[in-house]
């Protein structure tokens, strides 16, 4: 076999190996277990509960709550829609959301609506999940998202989304 033989097959091993590494890296997770992987591949670290504003979050617990993660979501963040995917389907797990409506005018509004809303996690989830907003007018007191914005300072969240598992 000539020298130009060996390096165009191994190009093409490589190509093949690199195709099934996207493919599987880019794969949807399907059971309870992968989502379960995947989510706490997100994680950023741990967080002290006892330490946050809990009145300022949105909460939701699925099954008996056992796993608690706290995250710092923009209704307007792709990436944040992504993680909300994935985090509704965990069981056991007990999610507080923080708004945090950094990215525009519109994150600011929608996060109003959301906030306003008798139930807010539903709100949320209708809107992340859906991308149906709310129909409330956004009118209430909503000074907890300046305290969320005042929050995601203190703990030098500069990125969404930001998840932290519970101590």
């Amino acid at each position: 076999m000539k020298k130009q033989d060996i390096l165009v097959a191994a190009f093409l091993i490589l190509c093949v190996a690199a195709s099934l590494y996207f493919r599987l890296r880019d794969k949807e997770p399907v059971t309870p277990e992968e989502i379960l992987l995947a989510v706490l591949a997100r994680v950023d670290g741990s967080i002290e509960l006892s330490r946050l504003p809990l009145e300022d979050a949105l909460k939701q617990v699925h099954g008996n709550g056992e796993l608690i993660l706290v995250s710092f979501e923009d209704p307007n963040c792709p990436y944040c829609i992504e993680l909300d995917k994935k985090l509704n389907r965990l069981d056991n797990v007990t999610l507080y959301t923080f708004l945090i409506p950094l990215l525009s005018d519109d994150s600011v509004a929608k996060s109003r609506r959301i906030w306003c809303d008798q139930d807010r996690a539903s709100a949320w989830n209708d809107w992340m999940l859906k991308r149906r907003l709310p129909s409330g007018a956004g009118d209430c007191d909503a000074s907890a998202l300046d305290r969320n914005l005042e929050l995601g300072e203190t703990l030098g969240i500069q990125g969404l989304p930001r998840l932290f598992r519970a101590k």
